[in-house]
C-alpha cells in the first residue's frame, strides 16, 4: 500500500465507529490488515445468503441494504453513508448474509476480513465494546423503526422514513440546491411496507404541505424539519 493510499486509509480507520477512541496500536494493526475496495454505482458488495467473510468501512458513496422477502419483492432495510460500518453481524456470527447490499453511487470501503478483525478485537477489548456499541445502535435503530411502522399512521412512517435517510446522508444537494434522493416511489413503498398507491397519496399530501417536491424517481426535501411534526401528529394528513 503506498503512502497516500495508506494515510487515506489510516484517515478512514480513525473516522470509523469501530475505531473511535482506541490505541493508536489498534489503528495501527487494522491498518496493516485492510484492503481498499471501490465499487461502481449500481454494483453489489455482496447479496443475501453469501457468505460473511468481512466488514466493510464505507468511506465514499450510499449503499441500500435490502433483502427480497418470500413473495420476491425487495424490502428496504437502510441506506447507509460514510463512516458506517456494513456487514458486521455476519463476521460475527458468522452465518450468511441476511441482506444484498447495492451501491447507489461510487463506493469505496475499508475491508476488514473476519480473522483479522477478531485477532484485532482479541487484542485490543476496546475495539470489541465499539463493536458492541455499532449492534446496539442498529437494535435501537430497528426497534424505533418496529414502533413506527406498527402503531403510527401511514403519513408518520412515510415521514420517519424520509427523516431516518436524511439524518442519515442519503440526500445530496440537487441542482436546485435542495436536499434531493433518487427514490421511486417503489423504493419507499419497499422501504415502509406500505403499496406504491398509498405512497403516492401520502407523498401528494406531503408536497401539499409544502414539505416535499417530487420528480419521477426523485424526493427532494423542502422543509425536512417538518417531517417531525407529521412523525409526532402536529399536523393534519388525510389518511
Amino acid at each position: 500500500m503506498i503512502d497516500v493510499v495508506k494515510d487515506n486509509v489510516k484517515a478512514a480507520l480513525q473516522l470509523s465507529p469501530l475505531f473511535a477512541g482506541v490505541q493508536s496500536a489498534a489503528v495501527q494493526m487494522a491498518l496493516e490488515a485492510a484492503t481498499v475496495r471501490t465499487y461502481a454505482a449500481e454494483n453489489d458488495i455482496f447479496h443475501e445468503d453469501d457468505p460473511g467473510e468481512a466488514v466493510y468501512l464505507i468511506t465514499e458513496g450510499r449503499v441500500k441494504v435490502s433483502r427480497a422477502n418470500l413473495e420476491g419483492r425487495e424490502r428496504i432495510f437502510t441506506i447507509l453513508t460514510p463512516p458506517e460500518v456494513l456487514g458486521e453481524m455476519a463476521v460475527i456470527n458468522g452465518q450468511p448474509r441476511t441482506a444484498t447490499a447495492h451501491c447507489l453511487d461510487r463506493v469505496t470501503t475499508v475491508v476488514l476480513y473476519r480473522d483479522d478483525l477478531r485477532a484485532i478485537m482479541d487484542r485490543h477489548p476496546a475495539v470489541l465494546w465499539n463493536l458492541a456499541g455499532v449492534l446496539t445502535k442498529r437494535l435501537a435503530d430497528m426497534n424505533r423503526e418496529v414502533e413506527m411502522l406498527s402503531f403510527s399512521s401511514t403519513a408518520a412512517c412515510v415521514a420517519y422514513a424520509l427523516q431516518s435517510l436524511y439524518l442519515r446522508g442519503a440526500f445530496k444537494p440537487g441542482k436546485d440546491s435542495l436536499p434531493t434522493l433518487e427514490f421511486t416511489h417503489q423504493d419507499l413503498a419497499n422501504r415502509t411496507g406500505n403499496s406504491r398507491e398509498t405512497i403516492t397519496r401520502v407523498l401528494k399530501d406531503l408536497e401539499r404541505e409544502q414539505i416535499i417536491k417530487t420528480r419521477p424517481g426523485m424526493i427532494s426535501l423542502l422543509n425536512p424539519t417538518a417531517l417531525e411534526d407529521v412523525i409526532y401528529g402536529l399536523r393534519e394528513q388525510d389518511e
